[in-house]
């Protein structure tokens, strides 16, 4: 994967991807292997840490960005409101801000997104296990994706994120494209076309 990210010019390559047991009981073994990514490829760097362990990771400060995969639990119910939802991030937003202060670096959600089906601001790991029972809520998905945009956008140490998922031509998805990830053909993909035109007017 580093030779095709080098040779077509990728401007930031990712290194791993949510190894909590492998960062914590082998920290020498990406010190090293972030010195030898270091010596062939000289684009931005980072790693995907899942939710729960990003103030683990032993070496971000030797990446670019702290990358975190966003699954945080925010609200609980079928359709929370925007403004509880926004409430449910503030210990999430205090530790995110704690780590890049402390480590002096850009979190980037390396992933971020949300079934659109009820209560998918919620330990979603475990929705997504019945998703096929759950009932279709598009409402839900987009006031999750809303407020995530509400609480961050502004924040000088966030470096915005990467959508789970959006599929070219809206083909790819999992056997449920009603209730799935992607916000296609849904109103969350509205309220993100509503951030991301302010977010880039902005910036």
């Amino acid at each position: 994967m580093l030779i095709i990210a080098k040779e077509l010019k990728v401007e930031m390559f990712c290194i791993g991807t949510e190894f909590s047991m492998s960062t914590s009981q082998r920290p020498e073994f990406w010190h090293q292997l972030i010195k030898k990514i270091k010596t062939e490829y000289d684009g931005k760097l980072t790693y995907s840490s899942n939710w729960d362990n990003f103030e683990k990771i032993p070496f971000w400060k030797e990446l670019d960005y702290i990358g975190v995969s966003a699954y945080f639990s925010i609200a609980e119910g079928k359709t929370p409101k925007t403004d509880d939802l926004i409430k449910g991030w503030k210990s999430h937003f205090n530790k995110l801000k704690s780590v890049s202060d402390s480590i002096k670096k850009p979190v980037l959600f390396t992933e971020y997104g949300y079934l659109s089906v009820d209560g998918c601001a919620w330990k979603g790991w475990e929705v997504e296990s019945k998703v096929n029972e759950t009932p279709i809520n598009e409402q839900a998905q987009a006031n999750a994706l809303g407020a995530l945009w509400t609480v961050f956008h502004q924040e000088p140490w966030w470096a915005g994120g990467f959508l789970w998922k959006w599929f070219p031509e809206m083909q790819g998805h999992e056997g449920y494209p009603e209730r799935d990830y992607s916000p296609q053909g849904k109103i969350g993909a509205d309220t993100l076309k509503k951030w991301h035109s302010t977010y880039c007017h902005q910036n």
